[in-house]
């Protein structure tokens, strides 16, 4: 769990979607959806404690019946240590896990009204885990709740047997105001709040992320230099040296940017700053900047598969500059 969420709790816990949760509620399968991972990690445990009958302010305390999967590492065997300072990771659900919860439903809750079993990351689940899970969610034990927590789609059987609450992007402003309380008001805090267009943990990401600024300046600079093929070696020289992770970083902003530079041709208000936007929309309309943003997300998916960094990119470019050579025409 992102720790640095649990502060802004009583956002989460202010949802419509989730007041219909209480000890008395007859649902016993939830399934919380929604882009913000770490915020769906916060909504589990808000709703697992209403489930319980414990207030929102209890949510977060170590309760033996309020059980969380995938568990972490040091939980179970393990071969070597954390080294320090290392990021912790996200794990999948496991057969194993499954089986383990399986395995624990008619036990009796030690301290608690019920038992409650959240899974995070449900939508990494294989079909094996989910057609496991299956049967327990359609006839679980009497005092016995599941929490799934989904980013992706589930097999529609088991999205069928749960009571689905959304987790909804919270507006931009609504995102601002509460980075504020705890990080100032400064630039930095503004771009956080726009580069997560309403999510929270993206955006206290970002705020931990030191080198933000420079992948959102590299960004902006690679699309104000694709201006047509006597400026492909000025624009490579600005990515030649990326890793395959800082390949990553930038071409998602520049997706983010590329919808931007559509929008403001098309009319419409921008996510980040329109000044900036501007200064890199020459040359662009908005059907290639739509293209465009589909070709940055064919290109992620090569990094993602593998492929060489450098290569992915040159390719980009070159589509980039096509486009808005056709657009000219």
């Amino acid at each position: 769990m992102n720790m640095d969420l649990k502060k802004y709790a009583q956002l989460y816990a202010a949802l419509p979607a989730a007041a219909v949760v209480n000890n008395n509620t007859h649902a016993s399968a939830f399934l919380l959806s929604g882009e913000d991972g770490d915020g769906l990690e916060i909504l589990a445990r808000i709703v697992a404690a209403r489930l319980c009958g414990l207030s929102d302010g209890n949510a977060f305390d170590d309760h033996a019946d309020i059980v969380t999967y995938p568990q972490p590492p040091e939980t179970k065997k393990s071969k070597g240590k954390k080294a320090d300072g290392e990021k912790p990771k996200r794990y999948s659900i496991a057969v194993d896990d499954i089986r383990d919860i399986v395995d624990s439903l008619y036990l009796t809750p030690f301290e608690l009204d019920k038992r409650v079993y959240i899974i995070h990351g449900a939508e990494s689940m294989s079909e094996i885990c989910q057609n496991k899970l299956l049967k327990s969610l359609e006839e679980p034990p009497e005092r016995v709740c599941f929490v799934l927590c989904s980013c992706g789609k589930l097999l529609p059987t088991v999205e069928s047997r749960c009571y689905k609450i959304d987790l909804p992007p919270f507006s931009i402003a609504t995102v601002e105001n509460e980075l504020k309380k705890y990080h100032g008001d400064g630039a930095a805090v503004a771009l956080a709040a726009r580069a997560s267009r309403g999510n929270l943990g993206l955006a206290e990401s970002i705020l931990s992320d030191s080198g933000f600024a420079d992948t959102y300046a590299a960004a902006k600079k690679i699309l104000a230099l694709c201006t047509g093929s006597r400026m492909f070696v000025k624009t490579a020289a600005v990515y030649e040296k990326f890793t395959r992770d800082r390949s990553d970083a930038v071409l998602g902003v520049m997706e983010y940017l590329l919808c931007d530079i559509a929008r403001v041709l098309s009319g419409a208000e921008p996510v980040f700053d329109e000044r900036d936007i501007r200064s890199i929309a020459v040359g662009f309309m908005p059907y290639s900047a739509a293209k465009s943003c589909e070709h940055v997300r064919a290109a992620r998916r090569a990094i993602g598969g593998n492929c060489m960094p450098t290569a992915v990119m040159d390719t980009l470019i070159l589509k980039i500059m096509e486009e808005k050579a056709l657009c000219r025409k």
